[in-house]
């Protein structure tokens, strides 16, 4: 291994410890940093269990009940609760390509053994903090994500994201954990994310989407009106 590229994993190494223990800025959103430690998978090729310290740095996996959690690199688990790291050359039967980037993350539940896989990790909330948002795949719902244990409730916005009000948490250092729902089986617990971020824009309260949608729906009607009348008249003109 070259010295120069020692030197920046001892460094990347050093700001992680210093993170855990005090309290600094979370690390990693974006879970680009796996580049620098996992290596591709080859192509239209499949990937093995993998070490979550490589695959998530700065990251803690686990699950409510601390027992065992599979954590795979371009794979799929068969059964158990499981962590994946989605990255270049996975072959995308199952669709799973990088929402951002070359690296997302997918948190896999069938609800038949242990808990649902968590991946958590410790740190300070900025200042001004409104709320937090994260990028999620086509049609998500089964995210669940906590500070300190308090969970968050969720609400699509633009982009593909979801977003949940944190501002009680703005300056203080918690835990942030994303897991999955529970109850619907099969493949229905999985969730697909990446690109976590701290706003200090306030999530929209959910009448606003309601006024919006009524809003849609009148613009919709009154056209609706407008063109029946324009037929009726010609009609009547002929």
């Amino acid at each position: 291994m070259k010295p120069s590229r020692i030197s920046w994993l001892s460094a990347v190494s050093f700001a992680l410890f210093l993170q855990t223990v005090s309290g600094q800025s979370f690390v990693n959103l974006n879970f680009e940093q796996a580049g620098f430690y996992v290596s591709p998978t080859p192509v239209n090729g499949w990937g093995d269990f993998i070490d979550p310290t490589l695959a998530f740095p700065g990251w803690t996996v686990g699950n409510s009940y601390g027992s065992y959690l599979a954590t795979f690199y371009n794979d799929l688990s068969l059964g158990a609760p499981a962590v994946g790291l989605m990255g270049p050359n996975f072959p995308n039967g199952p669709g799973y390509s990088p929402l951002q980037g070359s690296y997302s993350v997918l948190l896999q539940y069938f609800d038949i053994a242990a808990g649902p896989p968590t991946l958590s990790q410790t740190g300070m909330v900025p200042f001004g903090t409104e709320s937090i948002n994260f990028l999620v795949g086509t049609g998500e719902s089964d995210a669940v994500v906590t500070l300190n244990g308090a969970n968050i409730p969720l609400v699509p916005i633009s982009g593909g994201r979801l977003a949940g009000d944190i501002s009680a948490f703005a300056g203080n250092v918690a835990q942030l954990t994303f897991s999955t729902t529970t109850g619907k089986g099969g493949s229905g617990d999985w969730f697909y994310f990446d690109d976590v971020q701290f706003s200090t824009s306030p999530v929209p309260e959910p009448a606003s989407f309601v006024l919006f949608g009524l809003g849609v729906l009148f613009l919709g009607w009154k056209f609706f009106v407008y063109l029946y009348h324009d037929a009726l008249n010609k009609r009547l003109d002929a």
